[in-house]
């Protein structure tokens, strides 16, 4: 285990970007998947602290709110790094699917509509000749930057970022392994994830002008190298931040009330899965056409209660493959 100093131990934001910068550095990606939130635009400007140039993809999906955009634009514009704007149709991201379901082995919406944003943003790397890119991922489970931790009483967000600390996983590796892009997650760097571990609450959540914000020690560390606008952003989930939320209406707009109330009734006799509205409805028939059901698939130390998928923890509560909570 690395021995800190007493000044790092005073200072736990010198800390973390020694230990960032370092884990950016020694990472051999030539791009990057930029949102233009906090977690994405640090690895940017550590880069381009470190002269070096990578080519940014950020996802604005077509005829929806994508705030990520603008976020993007000004970071890329700031360190002066050239950014590639996708516009994919939400037809474009449901036809991206089943390629999805198959590296990922689930149907759970709210994973698909964030993954497809994702395994877009890779494959266009990946048409680009990017042999790895940078990814934020592991930021928010490792430094409380989801709402509901932040919400939790304080006694509680220490022992749930320990306990997710066993269970994160995150759909850029498997999704990139598929199409021969590499995902590096600097936040997931060993170094950098034992120095997180250590981070007691107060590290963690700030206060500012009456709000609260995850990632406290990541934006003191972060301060000097980034504008404002982007040091206290609001945490935006990928789905909102692209546009990709807009796919659940899509979808539900596309399925009847009479098919759904008829089939999910023989799906949940044939398969033993309980389907609990029509975005999901939609996702598990398709997922049906390239994987059998989820109780004739082994593996796990439990079932879910929703459609008998294997649970990989007996203390786990979320099911990845159909996204029931509790499970």
């Amino acid at each position: 285990m690395r021995q800190y100093s007493e000044t790092e131990r005073r200072s736990p934001a010198v800390c973390l970007k020694e230990l960032l910068e370092d884990a950016v550095e020694r990472s051999t990606a030539d791009g990057i998947l930029l949102s233009g939130g906090l977690d994405t635009s640090v690895l940017l400007a550590i880069a381009a602290k470190q002269r070096r140039k990578l080519r940014a993809f950020c996802i604005a999906v077509a005829g929806a709110a994508n705030p990520d955009e603008s976020f993007a634009k000004m970071m890329a514009e700031r360190c002066e790094f050239t950014l590639r704007i996708l516009r994919p149709s939400l037809a474009d991201l449901v036809a991206a699917m089943p390629a999805i379901m198959r590296v990922l082995g689930g149907f759970d919406p709210m994973e698909l509509r964030n993954s497809a944003v994702v395994w877009l943003a890779l494959r266009a790397a990946k048409e680009e000749g990017i042999a790895g890119v940078l990814t934020g991922d592991a930021a928010d489970e490792l430094f409380a930057g989801y709402n509901y931790i932040i919400s939790m009483p304080p006694e509680q967000v220490r022992p749930y970022l320990d306990f997710l600390n066993g269970v994160m996983r995150f759909s850029s590796q498997p999704m990139g392994a598929s199409l021969g892009v590499h995902a590096h997650l600097p936040y997931l760097d060993p170094t950098v994830r034992e120095f997180a571990l250590t981070m007691p609450r107060d590290n963690l959540v700030a206060e500012r002008n009456g709000q609260h914000f995850g990632k406290k020690v990541l934006r003191e560390a972060f301060a000097d190298l980034l504008p404002q606008e982007i040091t206290w952003r609001i945490k935006t989930p990928i789905e909102y931040g692209s546009g990709s939320h807009a796919l659940q209406r899509f979808v539900v707009e596309s399925v009847s009330d009479y098919e759904f109330e008829t089939k999910r009734i023989r799906l949940a006799a044939e398969d033993g899965v309980s389907l609990r509205d029509k975005e999901q409805f939609f996702y598990y028939q398709m997922y049906r056409t390239i994987s059998p059901p989820p109780r004739e698939q082994a593996g796990g130390v439990k079932r879910c209660t929703a459609c008998a998928g294997a649970v990989e923890r007996a203390d786990q509560k979320y099911c990845r493959m159909c996204g029931a909570y509790p499970c």
